[in-house]
């Protein structure tokens, strides 16, 4: 978003126009883009922003009032996890966020801490992070920088936060940090001249083999909301307070675990009740801490999938998947279509792990149809030897 088209927007004409149009439909927008892009020629930002607002309801509490590009939106920290996020911060803190797009941590951070240094390259950015700091009321404990990260490094601050680019130019977007903007094996040993208080956030799809690149061992916490991986962050200094740590958000419960030196669980058969834990711990390899926590099993020493007799009612039980096996056994194409048929089932989430096939080509082969309460599991366990399960959802 331009300067100019920000004092468009903000104009009485501007906002004349928002309210006449933010309640058409996309495809009425679109068509006024036709219409109006000769004559109007700040139309286009207008309809933009009434379509990022509605795509930020999910993420803002006041997105009403704020301003967003389409990537900056898309790639931004959601208002419940930057909150929480920011809760690692000291109050008293002077904290500089050196990559702080359309301030969807900065505001946060800003909530938390004494004051805040926001910086970054693209000037439109730094643009939205300001009104948006002014939507949330804390405009006044941040200053906002233009500027290279390298060369606002504050020498003052208590602690760094970063979230850098993880898009390459001319090339589809990278899941690892070794491809960011700015480059952490450059940034990070620079910053703990300073201190070593910093807060990273990396794709949850990253590879663990590049910790291993890193000047130092990390704590590792994979975020998720609603079982998906929204964040991970990379926490140093006097932030690293375990190895690994998932936590998991659902609806109005948050679940936290950290990793247990020797935890191990034990190696069943299937008993009566089927658990996925919540993808964050799979993620933060964390299986055997969250078996040993609710008294299960797993039913492979490579598989996140779990094992237990009792139905789990805790409240925090949430952060798993739970079925009823009905049954199960070796798999082999044929055999397993006549269980299909027997128990007249046409429709099952399919679920492969470890397996050579996908669920979208098993699909094909097993002619089912998505969805229904039915849950098809095909793996292949330790001994090589490929399994069904056939089991329903639990509510």
């Amino acid at each position: 978003m331009t300067s100019e088209e920000l004092k468009y927007l903000k104009s009485e004409a501007g906002q004349e126009a928002y309210a006449k149009h933010f309640s058409d439909t996309d495809k009425q927008l679109d068509l006024l883009i036709l219409k109006n892009q000769t004559t109007q020629p700040y139309f286009g930002a207008l309809v933009s922003l009434i379509k990022l607002r509605r795509l930020a309801k999910a993420k803002f509490s006041q997105s009403e009032q704020m301003f967003f590009t389409s990537l900056s939106l898309e790639q931004s920290t959601g208002e419940t996890i930057a909150r929480y996020i920011a809760q690692r911060f000291q109050p008293e803190w002077q904290v500089a966020d050196l990559t702080c797009g359309l301030g969807g941590n900065t505001i946060f951070l800003a909530e938390r801490v004494s004051h805040v240094m926001a910086i970054d390259l693209e000037a439109e950015k730094i643009i939205c992070a300001q009104e948006n700091a002014l939507a949330y009321d804390v405009a006044t404990k941040i200053n906002f920088i233009v500027g290279d990260a390298f060369l606002n490094i504050d020498k003052k601050a208590d602690a760094f936060f970063l979230d850098p680019a993880r898009d390459r130019a001319g090339m589809t977007k990278t899941r690892s940090f070794l491809n960011s903007r700015p480059n952490l094996l450059d940034i990070l040993p620079q910053l703990f001249t300073v201190t070593h208080n910093v807060a990273v956030k990396i794709s949850p799809a990253f590879a663990y083999e590049e910790l291993k690149l890193l000047p130092e061992v990390p704590e590792v916490e994979i975020i998720s909301e609603d079982n998906n991986c929204k964040v991970a962050m990379l926490w140093f200094g006097s932030f690293k307070t375990a190895s690994r740590r998932a936590t998991c958000f659902k609806k109005n419960s948050l679940f936290s675990l950290t990793d247990k030196a020797g935890a191990a669980a034990i190696v069943s058969p299937l008993k009566k009740y089927l658990y996925e834990p919540d993808k964050a711990i799979s993620k933060a390899h964390l299986i055997d801490e969250v078996a040993l926590k609710f008294s299960l099993a797993k039913i492979d020493y490579d598989l996140s999938f779990l094992t237990g007799d009792q139905l789990l009612v805790e409240s925090e039980s949430n952060i798993f998947r739970k079925f009823i096996i009905i049954t199960s056994g070796s798999f082999s194409l044929k055999s397993f279509q006549i269980v299909l048929k027997n128990y007249q089932i046409d429709q099952a989430e399919i679920v492969a792990k470890h397996f050579k096939m996908t669920a979208d080509e098993l699909r094909k082969r097993l002619k089912i149809k998505e969805g229904g309460s039915i849950v098809i599991v095909l793996t292949t366990l330790d001994n090589q030897k490929k399994v069904f399960i056939l089991a329903k959802k639990v509510d």
